[in-house]
């Protein structure tokens, strides 16, 4: 209730938004309903919603909940150009990263955060990338190799080679002949 009555009175109601973010009583839904409130505060009080949603993620049960969810502070603070606190918080998200277990939800985690990412601007999606290409190897589960499909349509969405660039970038294996076929690179 808290995360949605955020989202709907963020645009006309930053204060009201606000109490409403910060009594969500889930770290997860008060992360996205901080976020939500950031996207229409003036540029002083969305950095400090920011910070604050940075804080809060840290209140998730576990190191893919922190992960995940920073998504959404991240993305707005890319979309309303709060460089410095990308550059801090992003390096801080992945670095977590490589704590989320199992397998299947590390990958499913990623993708969330390089998603959130190359929709704002592909230049902050790389560093998640070289992150997937490290901790993700996509023949560990499904949720990776689908992490890899993802990467490659949203790439070849962007430029007529994405996707090739993406399997040549993957370790061999079953999901990166499976890419490959799918693409037409073999």
């Amino acid at each position: 209730m808290g995360r949605h009555r955020a989202h709907q009175l963020a645009a006309t109601n930053v204060p009201a938004a606000l109490q409403a973010a910060r009594g969500c009583p889930d770290a997860w839904y008060r992360v996205q309903a901080l976020a939500s409130v950031a996207e229409h505060a003036d540029p002083k009080l969305a950095l400090s919603i920011l910070e604050e949603a940075a804080r809060e993620a840290l209140a998730c049960h576990d190191a893919y909940g922190t992960v995940a969810v920073l998504s959404w502070p991240l993305s707005v603070a890319m979309a309303r150009g709060f460089r410095d606190f990308v550059e801090r918080e992003l390096p801080r998200c992945l670095a977590l990263a490589g704590q989320v277990t199992p397998a299947a939800s590390q990958a499913y985690a990623l993708e969330t955060l390089w998603t959130a990412c190359f929709a704002v601007d592909a230049h902050w999606a790389k560093p998640v990338w070289t992150r997937i290409l490290a901790l993700c190897h996509p023949d560990r589960s499904w949720r990776a190799a689908r992490l890899y499909l993802h990467v490659a349509e949203r790439q070849q969405g962007k430029s007529p080679d994405g996707a090739a660039r993406v399997v040549r970038a993957m370790p061999q294996g079953k999901t990166r002949s499976w890419l490959e076929r799918r693409f037409g690179l073999a």
